[in-house]
This record gives C-alpha cells, sequence and structure tokens, in this order.
C-alpha cells in the first residue's frame, strides 16, 4: 500500500474511529460549515435536505467499514460521499437547475481542482448581483482552506499580511494560497457559468 499523502487528515479520520472527541471537534472546526455549503447549493437550497445529508455523511465518516486511505483530502472523501447521498435521495425529489448544473459538473470540477492553471480572478462577479447564486456555487465547491482565503480578502477585506498573521503563516504563503484560491475560482465559476448559459463574454 502506497503511503498517505494526507496524513494530517488520516490521522484525524482515525482519532474519530477510535472515539477520541477532539478529534469530533476538529472535523466539525475545520469542515462543517464548508461541507454545508457544499450540500446546500446541490439540495436547491433546502435547509432540511442539506442537514440530513451532512448527519449521514458525518455518520459515514465514522463508520470504520468505510476505508479512507489519506490519499485524497479528508474534505474531498467528505463531499464524495455527500455526492452519494443526495443522488440516493433525489430518487425521491425533484431537483432544482443549479443543483442538477452542479452534479453533472462534479467531475469537470474535481479535475479543474486537481491541475490549476495560470487564470485572473474575474473580481467584477463578486459585485454582480446575477451572478451571485453562481459565485456562492462556486464557493462551496472549493476546498475550505481556498474558500476563506477568497472570503478574507475579498468579502471581509483583510489584507495579506493580515490573513497571514491570523492563519500563523508566512506572507508568501498566505500569497500562494491566495493566487491558487483565485485560480480555483476563476476556472469553476467560468465553468458553472458558461453551462448554465448565464455568462457574457
Amino acid at each position: 500500500m502506497s503511503s498517505p499523502t494526507h496524513p494530517a487528515d488520516l490521522a484525524l479520520r482515525q482519532g474519530l474511529l477510535s472515539g477520541d472527541q477532539d478529534a469530533a471537534l476538529e472535523l466539525e472546526r475545520r469542515y462543517l460549515d464548508s461541507l454545508y455549503e457544499f450540500v446546500l447549493y446541490r439540495a436547491g437550497h433546502n435547509r432540511g435536505l442539506a442537514e440530513e445529508v451532512v448527519q449521514e455523511t458525518l455518520l459515514v465518516a465514522c463508520d470504520p467499514a468505510v476505508r479512507f486511505d489519506g490519499r485524497s483530502r479528508l474534505f474531498t472523501w467528505l463531499c464524495g460521499i455527500a455526492k452519494n447521498k443526495l443522488r440516493a435521495q433525489r430518487a425521491r425529489r425533484r431537483p432544482v437547475r443549479l443543483a442538477e448544473l452542479l452534479d453533472e459538473a462534479d467531475p469537470e470540477i474535481d479535475a479543474i481542482l486537481s491541475r490549476i492553471e495560470r487564470e485572473p480572478l474575474p473580481e467584477e462577479v463578486l459585485e454582480r448581483r446575477e451572478t451571485a447564486e453562481l459565485v456562492g456555487a462556486t464557493l462551496s465547491s472549493l476546498p475550505p482552506e481556498y474558500r476563506a482565503a477568497l472570503i478574507d480578502k475579498y468579502v471581509e477585506g483583510k489584507s495579506v499580511p493580515e490573513m497571514a498573521r491570523l492563519g500563523g503563516r508566512h506572507i508568501k504563503a498566505a500569497e500562494s494560497q491566495l493566487h491558487r484560491a483565485r485560480q480555483a475560482f476563476a476556472r469553476v465559476f467560468t465553468l458553472l457559468a458558461r453551462k448554465r448559459g448565464g455568462m457574457e463574454a
């Protein structure tokens, strides 16, 4: 078996399986809000359904019969479980168009996040009301650290040095993470907007 590429995530999952309360609190701190946002858009803003799917996902995360080997991010693994839970639920529910769009685009979003290229962030979209829903859907598709970096910078208005200080990192590391987050946002937003047919040239 190959070595895990995300050993910290693997250790966190093993802590959950052993009933470690600190591990459960750390999972909640790191991922609960981001996982809920990820599911909410795919559930067509049905909060009850989103909460149900998140609960089911966390139950699976604590099931020793379900394997996690640390070769992917724990958040990516949780999102995969959530997608499967949602697809099962949709057999009994009528999905809204954005939920269908996200479901259809998931493989392409995964590919984008695995090989981010150098593209500028279309910053003006954050101020366009007609694209607000797509902005939210895009943010929900990003890893938590990318989502947090973009919100800190463009919603909270924090400077990069401030982001670095609050995150306990060097400025160069904060700049690098923000750059990758911008690239990911630009790629995913463009993909969703084109599929939806709502992006101007």
